[in-house]
């Protein structure tokens, strides 16, 4: 540990390690053992990889799924003189091979990785030719299921630390329940000694919980909220359309903020965030796109003017207020319309169960290439089964990970765009080879440049693709500049897929019901923040008790939130699902004629967007799109089911398409109601408390 302090000394600047660092470093450094680290948001989590990869021989290999957070971290390391870099798209050919070239030579100490990189053939190779002493695991979260962030690709990082050998692991998280936790030890051969949590509770943070019947009752409440701020505030919302919305709404108001969601251009993303980090009273309304590296002492305020989705959200977000220590408020509003928006993110990843078959009969009737291995193009797929993209990735991985059908490998792009140089064009029809012939024939004109298909290419010339493509490689060198789009993933088929009809159905069930599941789950996070804002007990020990920490806030009791202050539980009044309207059940069934998929009609109603109700303009562009947002959705399901029944689950004809109006979720406010945990009633919520007022 001597060497650990050094480093910290010299290179960081520091002279005394917090929290529980120095225990995870000594646990990688001295016990040779893999890690978790449960620290809050601006914890120091960064310090206990960076420290240990200056200590070891070998390169510390960290994966993070945030490109900008990566490339953040990397500059300031560099800055410090550490030898670190990022492998991503972002880097240019010449910078790449230069990375790997640091890498292979032995002299490059940390590399930030996303964890879609080990997909990646020629990355898994490089990796098996280095000594990895540590493989650094950030939103470690993202690997369990039970999360609220949970990503697919996460699952495979545990296979490549076992198959690469990697000597140490360390998985590093924010946000982390008990079952999280243990979903990420088990993956991780991390034993209970080795989890490191720090108490998320933070006494100088007053959490707040405000109820509004609409946008203008909240803005009633903001307006002096803002006024009346002694630092820089960041506000929350769900959609990037209520972010504009907003800023737009307060700056006639005499209050300027900047807008920051993941449709902006990066330049102004970048300008938004470095204008905030150097202002005193600077406001940012912005989705959750915005914060991930953001360390700024002296926020004040952080308010949800729509509510988080999930209580690691919401956890992960308010840590970004009062790094300094000094008092800063948290404020929630509760609003009945905020709440089919909410569930619409939760319904919307659950395709139909037909869809679901057709798409694994595709795959698992396709005939693989002449290397082994089969491909698809996830783009296309996602509009013609109405799958959303993340969604599809996670049915791969499932084929992959739960039932061992099929192993990711490295993706290719179809299609190519080449730009003859000098002579380059003459040099390659002077090329009489097969190979050489089939480029040429099916090269189309573009200006200056020309265009080709590889597969289409490969598949009309009776060649295998990757000839086609070695052939344009060796062109490059020189000759011509060669750009790839349309990127199709890459199976490798490690046992027979079921060909058979029932076989294909049992497996689509199987996947369909883990969806279906995943839905459920999304549901119930959402419940989950409803109560914790509503219990009848101090906000902070209520989130303190949720991560696993319950006797971190004193007394259980933080003395500045809603409930501490009042004595009383929030009163929060909820919407009420509205009966079936039968005459807006026909209304959708006369603008979409499709009877195949029952869920497909209830997204439209309910105002869930999807590939294929986008693609055949019945979104968010249509009339009727959400305007059965009030109703249960579970009950358009089966109201539409019955309709698709009747037509034996086939298009009826064609549909006329009303003059298109922009509809907003703001715009659907329901009568008053109470939620209760169960769900939502019609039945009123007293004021009694478990608690008593204090």
């Amino acid at each position: 540990m001597e060497k650990a302090h050094q480093v910290l000394k010299d290179v960081f600047g520091f002279t005394s390690f917090r929290l529980s660092q120095e225990a995870v470093i000594s646990r990688l450094l001295v016990d040779n053992e893999n890690a978790l680290v449960v620290f809050p948001t601006g914890g120091g989590k960064s310090l206990t990889y960076q420290v240990p990869a200056l200590c070891l021989d070998g390169l510390t290999l960290v994966v993070s799924p945030l490109l900008a957070l990566m490339k953040d971290q990397v500059d300031a390391l560099v800055v410090r003189g550490v030898k670190a870099a990022n492998l991503d798209s972002t880097l240019s050919l010449e910078q790449s091979n230069f990375v790997k070239n640091e890498v292979t030579s032995g002299s490059l100490k940390l590399l930030y990785v996303a964890p879609e990189r080990l997909n990646n053939e020629g990355f898994v190779n490089m990796m098996s030719r280095v000594r990895i002493s540590l493989l650094a695991v950030d939103e470690a979260h993202c690997i369990s299921q039970w999360g609220a962030s949970f990503r697919p690709e996460y699952l495979k990082i545990a296979r490549f630390a076992i198959e690469q050998k990697v000597e140490r692991v360390l998985c590093l998280t924010a946000t982390a329940t008990p079952a999280v936790a243990n979903d990420i030890c088990h993956s991780f051969y991390i034993a209970k000694e080795g989890i490191f949590r720090t108490p998320s509770f933070r006494p100088n943070l007053s959490l707040r919980v405000e109820v509004a019947a609409s946008l203008d009752e909240k803005f009633d409440r903001l307006i002096p909220l803002l006024k009346g701020r002694t630092g820089p505030s960041i506000i929350y919302v769900t959609l990037q359309k209520h972010a504009e919305d907003v800023a737009n709404r307060l700056l006639p108001l005499g209050i300027e903020a900047a807008v920051y969601h993941a449709g902006l251009p990066n330049e102004q993303r970048a300008k938004v965030q470095s204008d905030f980090m150097t202002s005193d009273t600077g406001i940012v309304v912005c989705t959750i796109a915005f914060g991930m590296g953001i360390d700024k002492a002296n926020i004040r305020q952080i308010i949800h003017l729509y509510m988080p989705k999930t209580l690691e959200n919401y956890s992960q977000e308010i840590g970004r207020a009062g790094r300094d220590g000094l008092l800063s408020d948290c404020v929630m509003f509760l609003s009945p319309p905020d709440m089919p928006v909410l569930e619409g993110f939760c319904r919307g990843d659950t395709c139909s169960g037909r869809d679901l078959q057709l798409w694994l009969q595709e795959v698992a009737l396709k005939e693989p290439a002449a290397d082994g291995t089969l491909d698809f193009n996830h783009y296309k797929q996602t509009k013609e089964y109405d799958i959303r993209q993340n969604v599809l990735g996670l049915c791969y991985a499932q084929l992959e990970l739960d039932h061992g059908y099929l192993r990711a490998v490295t993706p290719f792009y179809s299609v190519y765009e080449i730009t003859p140089r000098g002579n380059g064009w003459t040099s390659i029809l002077t090329n009489k080879s097969k190979v050489a012939n089939a480029i040429r024939s099916h090269c189309r004109p573009k200006g200056q440049k020309y265009e080709i298909d590889l597969v289409n290419a490969a598949s009309a010339a009776g060649l295998d693709r990757t000839e086609l493509a070695k052939q344009i490689t060796a062109w490059e060198l020189g000759l011509i500049d060669c750009k790839g789009s349309q990127v199709r993933a890459r199976y490798a088929v490690l046992k027979p897929l079921p060909k058979e009809t029932e076989e294909i159905k049992k497996l689509a069930k199987d996947l369909h019901d883990r969806m279906l599941k995943r839905e459920e789950e999304g549901i119930e996070k959402i419940r989950q923040v409803i109560e914790f804002a509503i219990d009848d007990d101090c906000l902070a020990h209520n989130l303190a008790k949720y991560f696993g920490d319950e006797h971190a806030v004193p007394n259980d009791m933080c003395g500045r939130c809603t409930f501490c202050m009042t004595g009383e539980a929030t009163e929060f009044l909820g919407r009420i699902a509205m009966p079936l309207n039968p005459a807006q059940i026909q209304a959708i069934l006369h603008a979409c004629p499709e009877r195949d998929d029952p869920r497909l009609l209830a997204r439209m109603a309910f105002g869930i967007t999807s590939p294929r109700l986008t693609a055949n303009k019945w979104s968010t562009s249509h009339p009727l799109f959400a305007s059965m947002v009030s109703t249960d959705f579970n009950a358009l399901v089966a109201a539409f089911d019955e309709e698709c029944r009747k037509a034996n689950y086939e298009r009826v004809g064609p549909s006329v398409t009303p003059t298109a109006t922009k509809r907003s979720f703001s715009s659907y406010a329901d009568s008053s109601s109470t939620y209760t945990r169960s769900g939502y009633s019609s039945g009123s919520r007293g004021k009694g408390s478990k608690r008593g007022r204090r």
